[in-house]
This record gives C-alpha cells, structure tokens and sequence, in this order.
C-alpha cells in the first residue's frame, strides 16, 4: 500500500493538531512519530517524506506506526455477520487465525472454509471494536469479472462509512484510509485470484483479515503474506459430533459402522450433511448406519461420495420435488428470499429445505450450494421441466415488489408503465431496505428477462431502481441494468422511456465524474426527445445537462441550461420542477460570483416550493448568497431556517453542508473557535470515514490563528 497511505494518514493526523482539532487517538502516533523521529518538520509533505523514508528503512517503525494509525477516532460499528449455528472442531486453525494479519484460508468445496472464517471473526470481535464485515465475492461477479468497486462501498456501508457518488479512483482511495484508521475484522470469501485479492487486501497489521478460496491457485500462494492454512476433514470427534447433531441417537448403536461411514466422508463438512440426509430417512431403522456405509463403500472419492448421496437423496423425493429442484437450479438468482423462492417453486422449496438440498443461511436467506445446482443441471435434459413459468412468477414477483417500493417514496418523474393496484405492506421490510437487499437478484433477472422479450418489465425494474441509485448508490451495478434498459426501451420503441434512461445514466456517470460517458449519454436522450412534446421530460434532461455542465467547471452553461428549464416550467405550469429550477439558478449564480442576481431567484423558489426538503435546500442557498454579500445577520437566519426544516425532514445528508456554513459565518463574524469546532467536526467525520475531503477542511483549519493555550 499501502506504506504510502500510512504516512500520509500519520502525517495528517498530526497535522490536524497544529489547527487546533486534537483527532481522537492520535496521541500514539505522535509518540511513535517523536521517538523515531525526533523534532517534526512543520511542513506536511516534508513530515510525509520523512516518515515514508524512516518506514522504508526499519518495518518495525512502519508496524507501530501502523497501529497507532488504526488506534485513532475509534471506530465502533455493531456487527450483523452471525457464526455457524453449531461449530465442531479447527481448534488449531482458530488459534493461527485470530492473529492481527492478513489470513488466506483454502481448501474444496464443502470443507467447511466459511464456517470457519465466521467463526473465528464472531470469536476474535472483542479484539477487533472497529468492526465485522463479511462479503461474499461470488455475489458481486459479472461472468468471471469482479465489480471491485461495488465490493468496497459494500465493506464501507456494513462499517457504517457514508458512501460518497463518487469515481472508482476515489472509491478506493477512501476505502484504503477507512480501513487503515480501524481496527476490523474483514472476511472476503470465495475469491477467485491475486488480482481480486490485490485490489481489495493491504497489509493492515491491526486488523484481521480472512480471505477464503475455494482453489489454491499459484498466483494466490505466492501473494499471500502467511502460510494458507489448507482445511480437510474434520478430526474423527468433530465429523462424529457433526453427524451425531443431525442424526441425534443413531450412531450410538452402530459405532464401528458410524466411525467407517465417516472415514468414507473423508470427513469433510458438506459430504457429512449429505449422508446425514441419508441416515435421517432411516430413523428407527435396525442396522441403518450399516446399510448406508454399505451403499457408499464402494466410493474413495470424496466428491464422488457426496454426488452419490445426491444422487441416492435426490432419487428418493417426489417427482414434483425433483423438478422443483431442477427449476430453482435453472434460475439466474444464486441467493433468495423465502418469499422469491416460493414464488418460483411455490412451497415445494421447503421440502428442499428439508431434504438438505437448499441451505437455509443465518441471515434469513436460501441458497443452492453450487455442487448441489451443477447436479440438477445436468439432470435438466432428462426431465421435462417447465424452467420458463416459473422464471416469469419470479420476474413478476421483482418487478411488482421494486415498483411498489418506488411507489412509495411519493410523487417522482416516472416513464415506465406502472402497474395497477400496487401498494408496499410495510411488514416487507422498508422499501429501500427492500431494494438494496434484492439488488443482485434484480441485476441477475435483468438480463434473462430482456432475452424472454419481457421488454415492459425490464424497463420497469429499471425505473424502479431510480430512489435506490439516488438515496444508496450502487452505480455501477445499477448502471449495468440500465444498459439493458436502454436496450428493451428501443425494442418498445418507446423514444421517451428510452431517453428517461439514457438520462439516468447520465445522471449516474456525472455523479462518478465520467463526465465524457455522461456527456454521451445525455445527448443521446436529447436526441430521442427531440420530436416529442413531453414537457416535463424536456425539463428533466435539462437539468441533467445543467448538473452536467456544473460537474464540468462550465457555469455560463449551467447558468443556459437552467434558464431553459425556467421557460419549459412557467409555460407549461410544472411548479414542483420551477421551485427547484429557480434554486439551482441561484446557486450557480453564486458560483458565477452574482449573490445579488441569485436573491430574487430564491424568493421565487420559496414560493412554489411545498416539500420542506427543497424548502431546506433553498434556505441553504440563500444562506450562501448572503453570506457572499456579507450580510451575516441574513445568513445566520437562513442557516438557521435551514437546520429547522432538514430536522423536520429527517434529511441527516446535509449536516456537513450546514456544519460548514456555520464555520464560514463564525470565521467571519470573530469566533474562531466556534469556527474550529464546527470544522474541526467535518475533519474528524471525514477522517473517520477515510473520505479525501479531509484534505480540504484540514487546509480550511489551518487558515485559523493558534487555538489558546
């Protein structure tokens, strides 16, 4: 890394205190800092060099240093990553890998890797206060591409960072100073190769961080930085104890057979399940521990054990059962809610459920354990199953879901056909809870549903993802769908559903700074909308080009782009749109250096604005513009009109714009140390959280004199 990042972190860190703002925890690393340094140069690049030149030179200065880093502002996050309902054995292995460092954990399928991880991530919590994160990479693959991107906002999001809209450059970089201000347990399983691992594991010697593959690739011996520790079976207590938990009674009567049985398992955890499958179908039966080994005993393959089983459990069910089987393996979904997995199958799931073949995992979701899907695929030309209806049940079951979560976020610009009778049962969940928790299943039908020629839905799914991609993120997974919703739009010919999305892209790209696939994007949908009189529509991708041009530096343009909006809005009475047309005008005119031109804009806005939250927003503006004219008593009166109304609104996201105003207004008005409280504030929030904009409220601290002594 990450050497880099550790000194410029440990350099800020001291830094903030000559602006008076003592970051929390940092005393450690000023000790570590004056011991191996001595006196510290004042300059913040020199005092970087030279702690990068002395880590280069001694790793022990750059381990304490390391530690000391991760020590500051404390983080603590709850943990939702639960451990393995009953865990047996690798007492060995949970000792090496509680260890701070970075731990790659190996071994086949079914071996029991993820278990193990959670394990000791449940066990070693007390260590590690900065928090737990679990990822599945398998969940966050294109194909065999890794959305790496996506893998980072979602460790930041379950640490509790505010994702930033921002580029995959700058997503990185601020998950690396996340991760190095903490002391965490991160576990990222089912990676593929080094380079997924590269991008996503630094060598944080306070953490702990596990990392499971299911194959110990060359590339990945030699990347990792400890021994791998390689799982195989259980040892004969653990895989005895194992089957006895699930076949409880049974193994006591035949214990030669028992012990001989799991011998043939090679005692690994999966294929255990899978003759527990076996033997509880013989409860009560004399000698069933016999016959089962017996059924087995021509197997020395492991894998070639656990595919007999499934074959031998699998040839038991019902016909129905097995088809329903067949069916869910077919699905693009590789992880389910109860609800979707009913409504593709109906209950039949739970007889799968019963007969161990769908994993019932602890956080409330099913999954099909890949072993278990590859066999009913191959069994798929054999049995004349109906894999399309069901896929059409669960495509309906999304789409009407992801509607009535959008529906009821209230009144938005909407093109796709929204269906009738929709409404959101608020014991699902909330509805963007919903959304978030259903993307992936959402971005896996996408694809498939466009293929059927489901080109409604599709385009549906993709307008209902809008309040998700505005409030969470997930751009590029997002982004992804839209593609296919751009596709089905055109196959409707519907010019204007098209262009709605061809400027949420847009949207999306400026957001990432993409600005040259924002610019493409946008002039696509001006191009489709050229010809059509859907006045809100003409209204809506202006404003896009104005945020677009803002994003570009280009004012003069923005300051057009707006004003065509304006006229689109009075002539056509789109009041709503004119309220935060008007707001957005001043606002660049604030930026184009006209507070006085910006004022009347504002008064206007106020007027034909009705939802406290612009009522907020335009308040906030209106502080700025004051605050440009120097008129402090009319700013501090805006501020403080603002602060009323995002409280009633529950609008937590501008706290930092709010915070900021208030500093610039004590700066001004002679109190620099509320000045310094309230962006000494900004600074530890940003440098909790590892966003760059640290950078920036440290320079606007240092522009403050000396706090008291």
């Amino acid at each position: 890394m990450s050497w880099d990042v550790v000194a410029a972190e440990a350099a800020k860190t001291v830094t903030a205190g000559v602006g008076g703002v003592v970051v929390a925890g940092a005393g450690g690393v000023m000790r570590a800092l004056l011991r191996r340094l001595g006196a510290l140069p004042n300059d913040p690049e020199k005092l970087r060099d030279a702690i990068l030149e002395a880590g280069e030179r001694d790793p022990h200065f750059a381990a304490e240093v390391s530690v000391a880093l991760a020590a500051v502002a404390g983080a603590v996050t709850e943990s939702g990553v639960l451990p393995p309902a009953v865990f047996l054995d690798r007492d060995a292995a949970r000792v090496e890998l509680a260890e701070p460092g970075v731990h790659l954990v190996a071994g086949v399928h079914g071996v029991g890797k993820t278990a193990l991880v959670l394990q000791v991530s449940h066990e070693a919590a007390g260590r590690f206060p900065g928090g737990r994160v679990y990822v599945d990479l398998d969940v966050y693959r294109v194909g065999e591409a890794l959305q790496v991107g996506e893998v980072q906002a979602a460790v930041l999001r379950q640490l509790g960072v505010p994702v930033a809209e921002v580029s995959l450059a700058v997503m990185a970089e601020q998950y690396r100073r996340a991760l190095v201000h903490r002391r965490c347990v991160l576990v990222l399983d089912n990676v593929l190769g080094a380079a997924e691992v590269s991008a996503l594991v630094q060598p944080w010697p306070a953490s702990l961080v596990l990392v499971t593959a299911r194959r110990l690739t060359d590339d990945l011996r030699a990347w990792a930085p400890t021994a791998p520790v390689i799982l195989h079976g259980l040892d004969e207590q653990g895989a005895w104890e194992m089957l006895e938990h699930r076949c409880p009674g049974m193994l006591a009567a035949e214990p030669a057979a028992a012990r001989e049985l799991l011998e043939l398992c090679d005692r690994i955890p999966f294929a255990i399940v899978q003759v527990a499958v076996r033997l509880s179908r013989r409860r009560g039966v004399a000698g069933a521990v016999a016959a089962v080994r017996d059924e087995l005993a021509s197997s020395d393959d492991p894998g070639e054990l656990i595919l007999r089983c499934l074959g031998q459990t699998i040839r038991e069910l019902p016909d129905a059962t097995v088809d329903d089987l067949i069916v869910l393996a077919t699905q693009p979904v590789r992880d389910f809610s109860h609800e979707a997995a009913v409504a593709a199958v109906g209950h039949g799931v739970d007889r799968l459920i019963d007969a161990g073949l769908v994993v019932a995992e602890t956080r409330g979701r099913l999954r099909l354990p890949g072993l278990i899907r590859d066999h009913a695929l191959r069994m798929l030309p054999d049995h004349a199953v109906d894999a399309d209806t069901p896929f059409e049940r669960l495509l309906t079951f999304y789409r009407d879901r992801a509607v009535a979560a959008d529906l009821a976020g209230g009144q938005r610009l909407r093109r796709y056909q929204v269906p009738s009778g929709l409404g959101w049962n608020p014991s699902w969940s909330v509805p963007l809870d919903w959304l978030e928790t259903e993307l992936a299943a959402i971005v896996a039908v996408i694809p498939r549903a466009f293929h059927a020629g489901r080109f409604v839905e599709v385009t549906q799914l993709c307008g209902a993802l809008e309040p998700l991609l505005t409030s969470r993120g997930h751009h590029w997974r997002i982004s992804g769908a839209n593609e296919w919703g751009v596709r089905a739009a055109r196959a409707l010919g519907d010019r204007v559903l098209e262009a709605r999305i061809h400027a949420a892209q847009a949207r999306l790209f400026t957001q990432l700074h993409l600005l040259d696939r924002a610019e493409t994007a946008l002039t696509e949908a001006e191009r489709l909308l050229a010809t059509t009189d859907d006045a809100h529509m003409h209204s809506s991708v202006g404003e896009f080009r104005g945020r677009l041009a803002e994003a570009q530096g280009d004012y003069g343009a923005a300051e057009q782009a707006f004003r065509r909006c304006l006229v689109i809005d009075e002539r056509q009475q789109l009041r709503r749109a004119a309220g935060i047309h008007h707001r957005m005008l001043a606002n660049v005119l604030l930026h184009l250096g006209r507070p006085q031109e910006a004022l009347p804009l504002l008064a206007t806005a106020f007027t034909l604005t009705d939802d406290v939250r612009n009522a907020a927003r335009a308040h906030t503006v209106a502080a700025r513009a004051h605050l440009a004219l120097g008129d402090l008593p009319q700013a501090r009166a805006a501020i403080g009109l603002a602060r009323q109304m995002v409280a009633e609104a529950t609008a937590t996201q501008y706290e930092v714009e709010l915070a900021d105003i208030e500093a610039e207004l004590a700066w001004r008005g002679g109190d620099p140390e509320t000045a310094r409280a309230r962006w000494g504030w900004i600074a530890q929030l940003y440098w909790n959280t590892g966003d760059p904009r640290f950078d920036r409220y440290l320079r606007k601290l240092n522009v403050l004199p000396p706090p008291p002594r």
